[in-house]
Order: structure tokens, then sequence, then C-alpha cells
């Protein structure tokens, strides 16, 4: 089985950090999202990858390569079409597919392993399988009618609006679970004049195919689309100590004074604080009576000078927080800072 891993799009709603970086490499507790992303497939036996790119694809290209680092295996497409939207980034990939069954997630998307393993584990086996929060209160993403079966998976009606008799809204979460006949129903929406994967899947349910979902509510996931849910997925992630080894972690309620063991490579002065949960690569600094977490991820050669404040924030590309500075709710790339709105 594979997983189609859509990472083309702009993330335009990241705002004028998406120029820079694509979405799906911003680090979340120094781990960009789409590692997070291919680490819980790999982690729910999903080790076969095609990565769809578009927008700055060579910087992902370049950071994932074949995915060996991974132990995985990763081939990639590239969207011509990316800017018309998701449903033209997945038909890219129909001629590189070659099983029956495939996930399909956008690569902003975190989400716990075992989620992967319930929808992978329940699947009606035919048609397509989505996961759904049914305890979410969101009123942010995509609805979709569900009607319990009393099977291990239930029904879905229809997607923003019932299609089918029936069904109670509830969230939709980004993980589904396809058989090669979608395809079908993508070129029967664009000729239709349809440009999203949900129109798609909406002639999928009236023409009598089944949709099926899977509750995952128990579950952790994060779609991060804005600043704000970079820092919640990022707080998140600390929390739970979801970061790559042979990074320096103060966990949650600690507290380290400088200096650090040099086998870290980590500058803290002697006068300065980190607290914890507070995640370091190494080669950073961090200069006299300066204060950094909790909630604080530092990628390698980021640089905090004196007497400064950071709090709740991501630091990464060679960041440097001047002398004196306050910054909390944040990320800070190269000499730019993006705060939460």
């Amino acid at each position: 089985m594979e997983a189609v891993i859509l990472a083309a799009g702009k993330g335009t709603r990241m705002g004028a950090l998406s120029q820079f970086i694509p979405k799906p490499l911003i680090p979340i507790a120094n781990r960009p999202i789409i590692e997070h992303l291919i680490l819980a497939y790999k982690k729910a036996g999903i080790s076969d990858f095609i990565i769809v790119t578009g927008h700055l694809g060579s910087k992902i290209r370049n950071q994932l390569e074949d995915g060996a680092q991974y132990e995985v295996s990763i081939r990639y497409r590239e969207s011509k079409n990316y800017n018309l939207g998701p449903i033209y980034s997945l038909l890219a990939a129909e001629e590189e597919i070659s099983s029956n069954k495939f996930f399909v997630s956008p690569g902003d998307f975190i989400i716990d392993p075992r989620a992967i393993e319930t929808v992978k584990k329940k699947h009606s086996r035919k048609g397509v399988t989505i996961a759904v929060d049914i305890a979410s209160d969101s009123k942010l993403g995509t609805t979709v009618y569900t009607c319990p079966t009393g099977l291990k998976y239930g029904r879905v009606s229809g997607f923003h609006k019932p299609i089918l008799e029936g069904g109670e809204p509830h969230l939709c979460v980004s993980l589904l679970l396809c058989n090669s006949s979608i395809f079908h129903y993508i070129h029967k929406a664009l000729e239709n004049g349809l440009n999203i994967l949900l129109d798609a899947l909406n002639l999928f349910i009236r023409d009598g195919q089944p949709v099926c979902f899977i509750d995952v509510s128990k579950n952790y996931w994060f779609d991060v689309d804005f600043i704000s849910d970079v820092l919640r997925a990022n707080k998140f992630a600390l929390i739970k100590g979801l970061i790559p080894q042979n990074n320096f972690y103060v966990k949650n309620s600690k507290q380290v004074r400088g200096p650090i063991k040099k086998k870290w490579k980590i500058g803290l002065d002697r006068t300065s604080i980190i607290s914890g949960p507070t995640v370091l690569e190494s080669n950073c600094q961090i200069g006299p009576r300066s204060k950094v977490g909790p909630f604080v991820s530092m990628r390698s050669e980021c640089e905090i000078s004196s007497s400064a404040i950071i709090q709740n924030s991501v630091l990464f590309g060679n960041a440097i927080v001047e002398e004196n500075n306050q910054y909390s709710n944040a990320v800070l790339y190269k000499n730019l800072l993006f705060p939460s709105v």
C-alpha cells in the first residue's frame, strides 16, 4: 500500500513565510511537518510514498531525497496545475500509483500513527474511507455528513451537504484511503466544471459508490494552515516529546542554566536560562541574561543575543534575535518575524 502526499500548494494562508519555504518544510519541534507525517505513516506500516510537488518543490526534494534517511521509499511527481487546487495535484500522481488501495493526505498535516492504523484496519475494503473527528466542535474545516451503521465503519452521506438521505454534520480529517476508481470521478468532476476533490467524492457517493468513515477523535491531528497552527502543533509536540534524536530537549516544567555540556555544541551563558518544554539543535547560541521557553523550538545556527526573552516560538533558518528583544507567539525565519494573528 502506498501513501500519496500532496505538497504542491503555495500555502498562502501562512502569509509571507510561504514565499521563502514550502509549508510542509516548516519545522514543528525541530522536525519538518512532512517528516512528522512520513514517520507517522511508517509507524502505521506504510513505507512507500509518492509526493506531489509544485511550489518550491526542489526544496522538498532536496530535504527528503529518496527517503532512505527515514528507511522508506519516496518517488516524486510534479503538478503543473497545482495553483488550480489539490484535485490537480492528486491527478498528477495517477500514473505513478501502482497499488489499488492508497492513502491520500496533504503535506501540511500531522496525525497520530494510531489513527492511520485504525483507518487501515477498519476500512470497508472497497470505495473510499475517510477519517472523521466526531468529537470536534470546530467551525473550521470540511463538514462531512455521517450515518452510523453498526459496523466497524459508518456511511458518509455527503460533503458540505448531504447527497444521500440523512447524516449528521462532523469535521472531516485530512486522511483518505482510496482505490483507483476515484480517478474516474476526478476526471468526471473536471469535465463537469467541478475542480474540488470533494466534488469528485460527492459524485462518487451520488453514483452509489461507498464512502465510509472511521472516527479518530481519540487521536491527535493538526491541519497546519496558519502561523497559529504552527505554534499550537509545536506546543503539543514539545509536551509529548515528538522531537528528533540528537536534539537537546528540556522537558516540561524543567529548567536548565548554562553552560551546557560541550557534546551538544550549544552555547548557553551561565546567566541565561532555558525553561521546558524546549528543544534546540546543535550550534545554537544564547547570550547573557536571556530567557528561552517554554514552548520554544530552535533549529541549528540560530542565535539569541543578550537580555532577550523568547516564549512559545519557532526559530529556524539561521534566525537571529537581537539584544533586548522580547518575542512570544511567533515564527522567526532568518531576520524575519511572523507573529501569530
